[in-house]
């Protein structure tokens, strides 16, 4: 699909050459949702490599350690697994005392030096993946794989007989909300000035980081704009975000420092 794809935005004008057409627009959940889906996928995958444990007669014809070698795997696994679960508990917004006291009386410090960098590498991941839809599953997931996913957990539950068969997996977790983008639209700019003062300020990957920021502030602006007809302030934000990218689609350079004008509900720093 072309990315220069003439049609109205939301709010009734006519979107800029660059702009994503409507299939690329916020994915259906939120960070926390996706961390929570992440954790269901590893905890199946886990469940169905236990099984094959649980009968006696599946190790009659082991060979010598290959029992104890499926063991470990699991350990590992069930390692991954945790870290995970670590994930989804600050995306949710758990503080890492917290955590740590989940943990079995870790310490504040101990948890986070443990598990910090697996959630910051998360959230980049996640981050890269929300600017570069298009490169998605190079760095995190697509949509097609999440609904694949949905569905293999849907079909999970159903074989093993739990829940009430009536409430998908996915149905129960929360939209990725304007607050959350707005967040995401900030990190991401202050991520992107930061990279541009760097030594490699000037590449090919970062060019494409910001055309995507750019897109999806204007995804944001415009669904503001169609939830409050004529506000001058999100109006001027959606016009200075499609001038910015106008001129990187262009060849030209944008404005990584650019002012956001409307941060509807700004995100908050990291938990404690």
């Amino acid at each position: 699909m072309s990315d220069t794809t003439a049609h109205l935005s939301s709010a009734g004008e006519p979107e800029a050459p660059g702009e994503r057409p409507s299939s690329y627009r916020s994915a259906a959940y939120s960070q926390a949702s996706l961390a929570r889906l992440t954790l269901s996928g590893q905890a199946r995958e886990l469940a169905d490599a236990v099984y094959g444990l649980v009968a006696p007669e599946s190790g009659v014809f082991a060979r010598d350690g290959e029992l104890v070698e499926e063991a470990a795997r699991l350990v590992e696994a069930a390692r991954g697994l945790l870290e995970s679960a670590v994930v989804c508990e600050r995306m949710r917004g758990a503080g890492w005392e917290r955590i740590g006291a989940a943990l079995g009386g870790v310490g504040h410090q101990a948890a986070r030096e443990r598990y910090a960098r697996a959630a910051e590498d998360y959230q980049r991941r996640l981050l890269h993946a929300w600017l570069r839809p298009g490169h998605a599953r190079e760095v995190f997931t697509t949509a097609d794989d999440l609904a694949g996913l949905v569905a293999r957990l849907n079909a999970w539950v159903a074989a093993h007989g739990d829940g009430d068969g009536d409430q998908p997996s996915g149905a129960g977790l929360a939209p990725m909300s304007t607050a959350e983008r707005s967040a995401l639209i900030a990190q991401a700019a202050a991520l992107l000035a930061q990279a541009a003062a760097g030594p490699g300020g000037g590449d090919h990957r970062l060019l494409e980081l910001e055309i995507g920021l750019r897109r999806r502030e204007i995804e944001l602006y415009d669904d503001l704009a169609a939830e409050t007809p004529g506000d001058a302030g999100v109006l001027a934000a959606l016009a200075g975000a499609r001038a910015s990218l106008a001129v990187l689609v262009s060849g030209g350079t944008g404005g990584v420092a650019s002012d956001r004008r409307v941060s509807p509900g700004q995100g908050d720093g990291e938990q404690e």
